[in-house]
Parts: C-alpha cells; structure tokens; sequence
C-alpha cells in the first residue's frame, strides 16, 4: 500500500526549524546529503533564481513528491486533485499550483524513449520489458493518456527533476564497470538532453521541498 503523508490542518506552516529536521530525516532515509545549517535560516538557499517559484500562482498549491515510480503514481494524483478540484469544488486549473518532484528511480519516468530503450528501463521499473514510457505521450496522442508529462503540463503542472538524482543514475544504469567520473558526466549530460520537454532540473530535490514548503505548498508523498 503506498503511503500518503499529507497536512490536513488549515493552520499557518509549521516553523522552519521544526520542518527542516522533519526533512532531514527523511532525506536521511533517501540517502541524499543533509541540509546546510539545517538549524537557521542563513545557510539555506532561497531559490530565487529557479524559474519554477514564479509559476506557484495558485491559492492551492501541492508538491507531490516521488522517489520510486510506483507505477507513476505521482502524475495520477495530480491528475485526481485537479479533476476534484473542478469537479467537486467548481474551481479551475488556475486557481491550483500542483508541482511533481521526482528523484531516484522514479527519475526515469521524465525520461524520452530513446532512454528507456538504451537502457532497458521498463523492465526495471516493472513495465512490461521493451515498452515505451508510457508517461511521455504527446498531450493530443490518441488514445489520449490523462496522466503524461505532456497532458499534465497542458494544466499547469510542473515537473521538476533532481539534480544529484540526475547525476547518480549512472550507477543504476550505466552496465559498465566502474563507472568512472567520465561516464557519470557524460550519463549527466545524455539524460539531461533526453529529459521530456518542459521538465526543469533542480539542484537537490531535498532543498527543494523545503522552498515549496515555505512558499505555502502542502507535501504529498506518491512512492
């Protein structure tokens, strides 16, 4: 059962000092570096120049975080809370901010297909073996796939990448051994050409659940 960590309280965010060791823990658990002076707020980097803070337009905002694919379990609630959002509550896409962070393996769900079949991701990632992705669908494919990148963006969401992820997935992928610091670069630099379109790459996704956190948007754990 995939598990869902979500604040329900309609109370202001809770203190930066109390969140950032909560997220230490986690990233503890992901195995990705801890935060900077994770105690104050002078060793923490504000983000100002990332592209995807002046999209958090809307009065409702949510990060869904994802670190295994989970059968893109991240694209399907976002999907869901968009159609409830206007279904149930008679809002519109724009009154909503949904981002999707993804990192880890789950990192190959923004990948084109010419990864996945390079390096025989779908069968590591428990599709079936020689598929495509199935999550990077044109927006107008027919049959129409409501949760592709593609389709999702048309909707305002968007999709951030982490960046250590990025870079360490030579060694989930890369067959040769050792993987040198020269292959890893030169995985960095193929999986960034083939990300899907509109995806933007962030540093380290653990720091940037924590600017999403501050700028009012509420954590979703999807895998």
């Amino acid at each position: 059962m995939h598990r869902v960590r979500m604040s329900t309280s309609h109370r202001p965010v809770p203190p930066r000092r109390g969140f950032l060791a909560q997220l230490a823990a986690v990233g503890a658990a992901l195995g990705v570096p801890a935060l900077a002076h994770a105690h104050g707020s002078e060793g923490a980097p504000s983000g100002a120049d990332e592209p995807w803070l002046a999209r958090l337009t809307g009065r409702h905002r949510v990060i869904i975080h994802a670190h295994e694919p989970a059968d893109g379990l991240a694209m399907g609630w976002a999907r869901n809370f968009l159609d409830a959002q206007r279904d149930a509550y008679r809002l519109t896409d724009r009154d909503s901010t949904v981002v999707i962070g993804l990192q880890g393996k789950a990192l190959a769900l923004l990948y084109g297909d010419a990864m996945w079949a390079k390096y025989d991701m779908a069968g590591a990632l428990g599709f079936a073996a020689g598929s495509s992705n199935p999550f990077a669908a044109p927006a107008d494919a027919r049959p129409a796939r409501p949760t592709s990148v593609a389709a999702l963006q048309a909707r305002g969401v968007i999709f951030l990448a982490c960046g250590n992820s990025l870079r360490m997935g030579a060694q989930r992928w890369v067959r040769e051994t050792p993987v040198t610091a020269e292959r890893m670069t030169a995985w960095a630099d193929e999986a960034r050409a083939n990300l899907l379109p509109g995806v933007e790459v962030v540093p380290a996704l653990i720091t940037t659940l924590v600017m999403a956190q501050e700028r009012g948007c509420r954590y979703v754990y999807a895998g």
